[in-house]
């Protein structure tokens, strides 16, 4: 420009040039194409942003444990069936002679099985009758027989059993059947006590039980 005078560059120290050159060889190759880089940049160049990338958070699916868990939790629950309710029973019990003809209690499920249960709590003989018969499925037949009586006038006290899945010698139990009257008949192990002695031997007996309806 017109008036301006020229100015001169002031010419570098060398001491300042051996001093940088000291500095550019300690800070390393790398330090030094940086500097050189930002050195050389050209005028005018605008550095783009960096764009940072933040990874999404991987979406979680219900396991297939718990999924399988849940269904087959609920495929139980829909599929229960209760068992069916108790209905009353009446019968008498005969040994050589009718013991009783007043047991009176339930046919229903125990423990998942067919069972009748009697009882005489005022037998003029022996004080109390109780007998407990369990049929198997489809009450086709009878898998164990207990009775217990009371102590009677001579002071015994007896206990008769039958057990299908360990049958003692001589015992037997068959079934009959006609609409909702059972019969149960054979022979019964009966051990019976007196004043800490007891005597084994194998007795008759019948069992008439009459429930008051089908489903049980």
């Amino acid at each position: 420009m017109e008036g301006v005078e020229k100015m001169t560059a002031p010419r570098p120290n060398p001491a300042l040039r051996r001093w940088g050159r000291a500095v550019v060889a300690a800070l390393g190759t790398g330090v030094a194409v940086s500097l050189t880089a930002c050195a050389t940049a050209t005028p005018g160049f605008t550095p783009k942003p960096v764009e940072t990338i933040t990874p999404s958070a991987p979406t979680r699916t219900p396991s297939s444990t718990a999924t399988s868990t849940a269904t087959s939790s609920a495929s139980q629950t829909a599929t229960a069936t209760p068992s069916p309710a108790s209905v009353k029973a009446s019968g008498s019990l005969t040994m050589y002679a009718e013991v009783t003809k007043k047991l009176t209690g339930t046919c229903g499920t125990k423990n998942g099985a067919s069972t009748i249960t009697l009882a005489d709590h005022a037998n003029d003989f022996y004080g109390t009758v109780d007998a407990t018969i369990v049929l198997k499925a489809g009450k086709a037949a009878v898998d164990s027989v207990a009775v217990a009586f009371g102590e009677d006038s001579e002071g015994f006290t007896w206990k008769l059993s039958y057990d299908s899945a360990k049958t003692a010698s001589g015992t037997s139990a068959k079934l009959a059947s006609a609409g909702n009257t059972y019969t149960v008949s054979g022979k019964l192990k009966a051990v019976e006590t007196r004043k800490g002695k007891t005597i084994e031997e194998v007795l008759p007996f019948k069992v008439v039980a009459k429930c008051a309806g089908a489903q049980w």
